[in-house]
């Protein structure tokens, strides 16, 4: 029955992780832009009318500000275009230049220390990292050296973060796979050895509490 004790150490210590983090930390919601830029109609001169004639499988077209510019992003069947809300021209895939830029505007006293540095910056084409699901590819991964080791996934097609990282969110996920048990993705809650190692360290727990009884009446 000590073999059930692993399993049952394992629960209770990462269990306690997940009650005394902050899921709202975890999940990144502080690594945000501090202030949006409003949108300014004089910024936008082209018409959305010739978007529609130009783009007429277009699914949804929206307006936002990217790098003090506008633009119109537009969500084709194949991909996302950005178009420059002025001129009508493509924007263009996104660079590195941008990319880092765009990353330095989550850089504030309330997200990502304004001390740390961008240690590294890289395009991500055809191989996601766990951490990230491939549909979002191609992505800049942008890196800083906080304590966090803060990381935030780029879109090089749209310039919107679409995942944000850090060592406490790695730890999660790594706890998260010993509490499941689920050693490859962590998703599978049902699986069959948490099932039957569940059942066994009941059965350890129990069968323990009636032994101490059972030595508490023979003392007694």
């Amino acid at each position: 029955m000590l073999i059930f004790a692993v399993p049952i150490i394992i629960w209770g210590f990462t269990g306690s992780y997940f009650v005394l983090m902050d899921i709202g930390f975890i999940r990144s919601d502080h690594v945000a832009v501090k202030q949006a830029d409003k949108i300014s109609p004089s910024s936008i001169s082209y018409p959305i009318s010739e978007l529609y004639q130009a783009y007429p499988d277009a699914q949804a077209i929206i307006v936002k500000p990217l790098l003090k510019q506008m633009v119109y992003q537009l969500k084709l069947p194949e991909k996302s275009l950005l178009i420059n809300a002025q001129s009508g021209q493509p924007f263009g895939s996104i660079t590195e230049a941008q990319a880092k830029a765009i990353a330095l505007t989550f850089q504030h006293q309330d997200a990502i220390s304004p001390s740390a540095s961008i240690v590294l910056i890289k395009l991500l084409n055809t191989q996601a990292p766990s951490e990230l699901a491939a549909r979002h590819l191609p992505v800049w991964q942008v890196r800083f050296d906080d304590i966090a080791q803060s990381t935030l996934y780029i879109s090089a097609q749209t310039g919107d973060v679409v995942t944000r990282r850090h060592e406490y969110w790695r730890w999660f996920d790594l706890f998260w796979k010993w509490h499941i048990m689920d050693y490859d993705d962590g998703e599978a809650i049902d699986n069959a050895l948490l099932f039957y190692t569940a059942i066994g360290s009941f059965i350890a727990v129990f069968a323990g509490g009636i032994l101490i009884w059972q030595r508490r009446k023979r003392y007694s």
